[in-house]
């Protein structure tokens, strides 16, 4: 899912910082929260998408992981029933807080997933990601990160709208959402959690596109680096057999410069 970059909203490059007056230390700990979307059926690859292996670990896992590197101990897994073995062992259970939340409101897509989990946070912000590209870069996110942590300094809560009213109080601020080449990715990207409730409002009797909620509301883009299989979502068996495919060419080139 994903849309073409239309003109009408401001981008964010990594480096291009908004600030007003002197930076303020970020404690990523109590500002974000990881938001991982797993509760898809899976239906076209045919087998639960979250416990496949890459690197001998589940996706789930690995995207798991990237939280305690990116200096977010806050998870939360939307709608995957996370018994036991999928990512479930001491050495991330010590270091980092998960949650497996259902939907409030069941059949409505990955809005469902981020109406429930930005209902059961505390911080103010969350980094969301499908569980299906476990292969994506951490640095791409610390990218991201980095340029929402910029122009935190610089929001001005009263240009951000909610579905026809003003939102009081704190720097609510709109989505960043990843950009790669002509491809806006409304589910990668940092979210505030306020937005919960307008999300609610508008999937409680029915499902609504993710970008019917972005368009009202707003978001501002930010231009990442990678390469094309690193952000291609893992839907297939044959998606899941070209990913395992680059990432051997990947060691082996690896090892050839070791070497």
């Amino acid at each position: 899912m994903h849309r073409k970059i239309i003109g009408l909203h401001r981008f964010i490059n990594k480096g291009d910082a908004l600030q007003v007056g002197k930076k303020q230390k970020i404690n990523r700990a109590e500002l974000y929260s990881l938001l991982l979307l797993a509760g898809g059926k899976s239906s076209r690859m045919g087998e639960d998408k979250a416990g496949l292996l890459l690197d001998g670990e589940s996706f789930l896992s690995c995207q798991i992981k990237k939280a305690e590197k990116l200096g977010i101990r806050e998870v939360y897994v939307s709608g995957h029933d996370a018994g036991g073995c999928v990512f479930w062992n001491e050495k991330i259970k010590s270091s980092i807080h998960i949650q497996v939340i259902s939907d409030i409101y069941r059949e409505r897509g990955p809005l469902g997933g981020l109406h429930a989990c930005m209902k059961a946070m505390d911080t103010s912000y969350c980094l969301v990601l499908p569980v299906d590209v476990p292969q994506l870069p951490v640095k791409m996110l610390e990218d991201l990160l980095i340029a929402h942590e910029d122009r935190l300094d610089a929001v001005d809560t009263e240009d951000f709208r909610h579905f026809g009213y003003r939102r009081a109080g704190g720097n609510a601020g709109k989505p960043l959402l990843a950009v790669h080449g002509e491809r806006t990715e409304p589910l990668m990207g940092i979210y505030p959690t306020c937005m919960a409730d307008c999300i609610g409002e508008q999937i409680q009797k029915a499902p609504a596109p993710v970008f019917r909620i972005l368009d009202a509301w707003g978001y501002d883009t930010c231009r990442i680096s990678v390469e094309e299989w690193q952000i291609q979502n893992i839907n297939t068996p044959e998606d899941y057999r070209e990913l395992l495919m680059y990432m051997e060419k990947r060691d082996t080139k690896r090892r050839e410069l070791n070497a």
